[in-house]
């Protein structure tokens, strides 16, 4: 028995990754392009398996120590299903404390937005999954956002508050970004303008709004959406997690292109 320790254990490794994968869990620890490796390893798994059960030539002595192979087991099965929670948000955006000054003008001007002519039938950002992690990284960072400056905008996402960056009235609307596994997820997404709004933080919301120019609390600019609608949703039929453009369709990052976004 002790010989065919790690055959069974090879085989209950193979059996979680088809498991997981069958039920579609898998998505909810590794990014799309992480998961072939995982997949591949199930029929690897299997052959070991066999190798152990029915070759005399494998010698294997058992160990105590060799017990830690059940740890990922055990880890896996203490995990659940895997999909953070909205709370989870709140320590995984960035916790760097920056100097509060005090806001200042933009050294532009800014055109002035008339709401009431507005058409959100059809936005100009019409936020999908695809173009979700690199727009609003974007929109976040980079200064040439301001060509941009009145376009709208509809994306769905959960929020989060954050005083150590954002002026009162400023939240954070996202999801987790994954690049290669939930354990390097963080909250990623867009800064939204209450604009008289009442928003609640850990909650999902629809938006519809208009991107404007702002100051985070460090003095630099930014690019909030100014809610003009916005609905609660059920989280619960939402995908909450989201990967770099190439990741989805045939990885051209075709529907960010169209955007000719300049960096």
């Amino acid at each position: 028995m002790r010989k065919k320790y790690l055959g069974i254990i090879c085989l209950l490794y193979a059996g979680i990754i088809l498991f997981v994968n069958h039920y579609n869990i898998l998505r909810n620890f590794l990014a799309p392009q992480m998961q072939i490796y995982l997949k591949v390893s199930a029929p690897i798994f299997i052959i070991i398996a066999l190798v152990i059960f029915y070759s005399d030539k494998f010698h294997y002595h058992f160990k105590i120590s060799d017990l830690l192979l059940l740890l990922p087991l055990v880890m896996l099965i203490i995990a659940g299903d895997g999909r953070l929670t909205l709370n989870a948000s709140t320590n995984r955006v960035s916790n760097i404390k920056r100097e509060k000054v005090v806001t200042k003008e933009p050294t532009k001007k800014d055109p002035k937005i008339d709401e009431s002519k507005l058409d959100f039938d059809n936005p100009f950002f019409d936020v999908d999954d695809e173009i979700y992690l690199d727009l609003g990284n974007y929109l976040t960072y980079n200064k040439k956002a301001e060509a941009f400056i009145g376009k709208t905008v509809r994306l769905k996402g959960f929020t989060v508050g954050n005083s150590d960056y954002l002026p009162n009235g400023l939240y954070g609307l996202g999801k987790y970004g994954v690049s290669c596994c939930v354990a390097d997820a963080g909250f990623m997404g867009y800064v939204i303008k209450a604009n008289g709004h009442k928003i609640k933080n850990n909650t999902w919301y629809e938006v519809e709004g208009y991107i404007e120019r702002n100051k985070d609390l460090s003095g630099h600019d930014i690019f909030p959406i100014t809610v003009v609608n916005i609905k609660e949703i059920d989280g619960s039929n939402e995908e909450e997690y989201v990967y770099p453009c190439y990741t989805y369709g045939d990885g051209s990052c075709s529907k960010m292109k169209k955007y000719n976004l300049k960096y």
